[in-house]
């Protein structure tokens, strides 16, 4: 299949990509900064995404993808006023770009990241935060061309997400920090409940999602998820961050800052799993993974 990624600088494109690739399709990158990407890539098709939304539409026009995989996404926990013209940039302007340049280009194919934070407490939907609610109003836009152009539409809401070479400022690479420096990190009680899935498990549902979506019929949506085996309590992840490396443990300040004021203690597991899925690299042999990286690269 002919497969067009957006956000592809991102880090689960970086994963999923070469395995697009490695399983034999025709890979075409939307990205903001051609720069960012990995140089073995420069034979890839590539466009840039920017407000006009005139390279998004050119490379579908040129590529003429079989499928689309939207990865690309504004995020923020927690917005102020400021962050609010980016966020619809990024999220619901690139999108309906998106959706209305796979129209003129005849793609009626999208597998598109969703957020299990759409599901506030296990709601069908309740946003936890904005950037969720701006997932929503990205599927709630996509009705218009479900119906008028028999758009197929798979969403996959995910979870955390973790990984070797992953260059974000998450939880598990904050850790890590404070192992190098010995300074203790400042964290809530840690009774929070979190599936925290291995980046290239995530590739890999992409991946099926692919090409289940080609059996989807037209015009419909299908939501899915993409979870752990099953959720861990951040104080609990912190155990296993140092089991995994008993010799170089966090330091952690317990309740050094409070929760956030919608942080969610419960994630949600309501939804249906993609089928035939499973991820197939449990939460303690990731984190081994990760940890024998980072010392690798001390």
């Amino acid at each position: 299949m002919r497969i067009l990624v957006t956000g592809a600088s991102g880090y689960l494109a970086r994963h999923l990509i070469p395995a697009l690739l490695d399983a034999g399709h025709l890979v075409a990158c939307l990205t903001r900064d051609p720069a960012a990407l990995p140089k073995n890539w420069t034979n890839l098709p590539t466009g840039i995404a920017d407000r006009s939304g005139h390279g998004i539409r050119s490379l579908c026009a040129t590529f003429k993808p079989d499928v689309v995989v939207h990865l690309a996404a504004g995020y923020k926990a927690e917005h102020c006023f400021d962050d609010i013209a980016g966020l619809i940039d990024a999220n619901i302007l690139l999108s309906t770009h998106l959706m209305e340049a796979m129209h003129e280009a005849g793609c009626h194919s999208l597998v598109w990241a969703g957020t299990a934070w759409q599901h506030y407490e296990g709601a069908d939907y309740r946003p936890v935060n904005l950037y969720a609610a701006m997932k929503q109003a990205v599927s709630t836009l996509a009705e218009y061309y479900l119906d008028k152009a028999g758009l197929r539409l798979l969403e996959l809401h995910l979870y955390d997400s973790y990984g070797e070479d992953d260059p974000r400022q998450r939880l598990l690479n904050q850790l890590q920090a404070s192992v190098a420096s010995e300074r203790a990190l400042a964290l809530s009680p840690g009774e929070q409940r979190l599936h925290l899935v291995h980046v290239d498990d995530l590739a890999q549902g992409f991946l099926m999602a692919c090409t289940q979506i080609a059996k989807q019929p037209a015009g419909t949506r299908r939501i899915f998820r993409l979870p752990s085996a099953s959720a861990v309590t951040i104080r609990e992840l912190v155990a296993l961050f140092d089991a995994a490396d008993p010799a170089r443990p966090a330091h952690v300040n317990w309740s050094a800052r409070p929760y956030r004021q919608r942080e969610v203690f419960t994630p949600w597991e309501s939804g249906e799993i993609l089928p035939g899925w499973r991820p197939s690299i449990d939460l303690a042999s990731g984190l081994r993974r990760l940890r024998l990286q980072q010392a690798g690269n001390r």
